[in-house]
């Protein structure tokens, strides 16, 4: 130990991240292309909707994923694609730290029928049935199909 050094070494305080260790990953991107479609005739009354990006520990299936990003957008019809801005470091977001792989997903909230109120009967919504909304983090357009809630 060095007795000359006048300043104690300082520890990060709580604000402050300690670097993770960097891992090889194939996000490239900051941006993800989602395409939205559905085979419905969709009637959309209210353009504004709003599309969330969650991510979770794929091995934690009891822990909640957390909400990396969202944004707001604007569509008169289904077909439509978004280019969604996700923070380069999306992965360090995630509450509580990824031990293994990370799953994401993206979510959406839409008055489509203009009534107040949105993912009620008759607005538009992600149709989980066809397949759930996972994404990842790269280059390639991700679809994601929608229904009308009945």
């Amino acid at each position: 130990m060095l007795s000359s050094c006048s300043k104690p070494p300082q520890k990060p305080g709580p604000d402050e991240k300690v670097p993770a260790p960097t891992v090889a990953h194939p996000e490239t991107s900051n941006n993800l292309k989602i395409e939205f479609s559905g085979t419905e005739n969709f009637t959309i009354k209210n353009p504004k909707l709003k599309v969330s990006l969650y991510g979770a520990d794929e091995r934690l299936a009891d822990a909640p994923a957390t909400l990396i990003t969202e944004m707001e957008y604007e569509q008169k019809s289904v077909p439509f694609t978004i280019d969604l801005p996700v923070p380069e470091n999306a992965e360090n977001k995630i509450n509580p730290k990824p031990a293994g792989p990370v799953k994401y997903y993206v979510t959406i909230s839409w008055d489509s029928d203009g009534n107040g109120k949105a993912g009620e009967k008759g607005d538009i919504f992600i149709d989980y049935d066809k397949q759930f909304p996972n994404v990842k983090l790269n280059n390639e357009t991700q679809k994601v199909y929608l229904k009308v809630l009945k």
